[in-house]
């Protein structure tokens, strides 16, 4: 796959990283069949003017999905290997919502190098492939958990992406990116409307 760090459909690969950072993960659908998968996210967002609202749920909706893959695993401190539990794409909305609402760790989400990948696509729970064509696009997320050690890795390859709120209204993806930019650069200036408990402040 053509990697590029430059833009998707036009738009800024690092401004939908930023939309992204520290979002909250609530739910993933995937539809085979349509070759779609839908995330809903409670995303970090700073209108124009006045403050942040209390949440910003969203859509984020990836569309012409080729293949998905997920390693859900478990390594307690007497565990000598990660035990790789089972899982399938239907079931991974099940398995997303174990977390209870955790955030997406990291920075960059959107046509990442294989690195990450690397580590862990020897312990796959499931890998579905649903075409065979190449996929314009990937996208990888991952969600942790500290009392029961769980982690759970999701990579989609794919072409687009759409945005909408919960009632299914369209948000342009500029505007989605505008409003987590705004965010994060409010957020590195001390601006008190971004101060959150679970979000480091500034240095």
């Amino acid at each position: 796959m053509t990697v590029s760090r430059g833009t998707l459909d036009g738009l800024d690969i690092n401004g939908l990283n930023t939309a992204l950072s520290e979002a909250t993960c609530l739910g993933i659908d995937v539809d085979a069949a349509a070759a779609r998968i839908r995330l809903e996210l409670d995303v970090l967002h700073l209108p124009v003017d006045g403050p942040p609202p209390a949440n910003h749920k969203v859509h984020l909706t990836l569309t012409g999905v080729s293949r998905v893959a997920a390693s859900l695993r478990r390594q307690r401190w007497d565990d000598l290997e990660p035990v790789v539990l089972p899982l399938t794409a239907d079931s991974l909305r099940e398995a997303v919502l174990s977390f209870g609402g955790g955030a997406l760790h990291g920075w960059e989400f959107f046509d990442l190098d294989d690195k990450s990948w690397a580590q862990w696509k020897k312990l796959l729970s499931f890998d579905a492939v649903l075409s065979d064509r190449p996929a314009a696009h990937m996208l990888e997320f991952s969600q942790e958990e500290g009392i029961d050690p769980r982690e759970l890795d999701v990579r989609v390859w794919f072409d687009s992406v759409e945005v909408a709120d919960l009632d299914g209204k369209p948000i342009p993806v500029t505007e989605f990116i505008g409003g987590g930019v705004r965010w994060w650069q409010a957020h590195d200036k001390g601006d008190p409307r971004t101060m959150r408990p679970n979000i480091v402040p500034p240095l």
